[in-house]
């Protein structure tokens, strides 16, 4: 799933544009993004998109086609472009290639030799990328037992992405029964999860957003089934396939997982580049944490993206100590949620994040640092503001 493979398709023949786009739909890692049905214009819309494979149907109109590849190729040098046509012209195919394209695809194709061509155009890709294609960030968050927090740590880290500038983020509610990133953030919204995987077939990355539920924030919303019978319909399949598109349409993905360790959940820490484990300072919690970082151990590299992160640090309810936990877990603390036990009911009862609640509170100055710090590169998030020592106290 990560080395999911990200097409714009641009041919103005609808019958064309369909055969292709369904054909493509059958290789797995493939997912065709964007659409377009002109070449008028479409030089910046790749720009935006910065796929990983431009596909351009010459036959509609061939110098159009042909025009738009060398543009392309002027404005993307590193851009991988594949022209497609019925015929085999021996002057088109040199044009196109004079134009800057290195493979061409005789119609109609047939997977394997897409799949061919792909690979021949893409070798070497992870270090050629643009940074729109490369940089990415997927974050897991998960609880070794209800009632510590996830969902508030996953849908305020995700809302301090969301400030993040010329970038887009989405919190993801896998808790498909009982989850509640919708209240948590005051939405109501005919578009879910299960929704989203009905017309998974039929998504491109304009429709893919289109079908989800925008914060004030700017953060993009994704919320559990509306209905429980819903759950069991869902395929595990499309269900990681979709994964991999939300990792290649949005800068950073949050997912708040389940309390019981699904299917689901284990295929958000299969794509997670890291793994958040929300846990409080007391003998239950510490115990079940402890049993779940023995069961990711059996998982190769899946320690290695583990983070651990204490909610309600500082409570009057905390039994074990911040040393005593690091030794038991053989793992380093990264960071501490303070206790506020009125700013977080007041969140809950608003339904908003706590940066509207309480901006530069300590809670939401820790919500900053951890996105500043989990921030894929090149992405500026807003810096924790610096408080005086008696400020720092309330």
């Amino acid at each position: 799933m990560k080395d999911l493979i990200r097409i714009v398709l641009i041919d103005p023949s609808a019958e064309s544009r369909e055969a292709m786009r369904r054909l493509l739909g059958t290789i797995g890692g493939f997912w065709v993004a964007e659409v377009l049905d002109v070449y008028r214009g479409a030089d910046s819309r790749v720009a935006q998109v910065a796929p990983d494979l431009i596909i351009v149907a010459l036959d509609p109109d061939p110098q159009q086609a042909v025009d738009l590849i060398a543009t392309i190729a002027r404005a993307l040098p590193d851009a991988a472009v594949l022209p497609a046509s019925r015929g085999s012209d021996s002057a088109l195919i040199l044009r196109a290639i004079r134009a800057g394209a290195r493979e061409f695809l005789t119609l109609p194709a047939d997977p394997s030799e897409i799949l061919e061509i792909a690979g021949r155009l893409l070798r070497g890709r992870g270090e050629s990328q643009t940074p729109a294609a490369r940089n990415r960030r997927v974050v897991a968050v998960i609880g070794a037992s209800g009632g510590v927090g996830v969902t508030s740590v996953a849908v305020n880290l995700a809302a301090s992405f969301a400030v993040a500038r010329d970038q887009e983020s989405l919190v993801v509610d896998l808790d498909m029964v009982f989850g509640s990133v919708d209240a948590a953030l005051d939405i109501v919204t005919d578009h879910t999860l299960y929704s989203v995987l009905q017309n998974f077939e039929r998504l491109d990355a304009t429709l893919l957003k289109r079908s989800m539920t925008r914060h004030a924030t700017g953060l993009y919303v994704l919320p559990r089934p509306q209905a429980i019978e819903e759950v069991a319909r869902i395929d595990p399949d499309t269900l990681q396939r979709l994964l991999g598109l939300l990792k290649a349409t949005f800068s950073t993905v949050v997912i708040d997982t389940s309390k019981g360790l699904q299917a689901s959940d284990f295929a958000a820490l299969e794509i997670a580049d890291v793994i958040l484990v929300v846990a409080q300072l007391d003998l239950t919690c510490l115990r079940n944490t402890a049993r779940l970082m023995g069961l990711f151990q059996q998982f190769e590299g899946l320690n290695d993206r583990v983070k651990l992160v204490v909610n309600r640090a500082g409570s009057s309810d905390t039994e074990i100590s911040q040393a005593k936990a690091e030794e038991t877990l053989k793992m380093p603390i990264s960071w501490q949620i303070p206790n506020a036990t009125k700013i977080f009911q007041t969140a809950r009862i608003q339904g908003a994040p706590i940066a509207d609640v309480a901006k530069g509170s300590r809670p939401h100055q820790v919500f900053l640092e951890m996105a500043r710090t989990l921030r894929p590169p090149g992405e500026e998030v807003e810096k924790p503001v610096r408080k005086g020592f008696f400020a720092a106290l309330f």
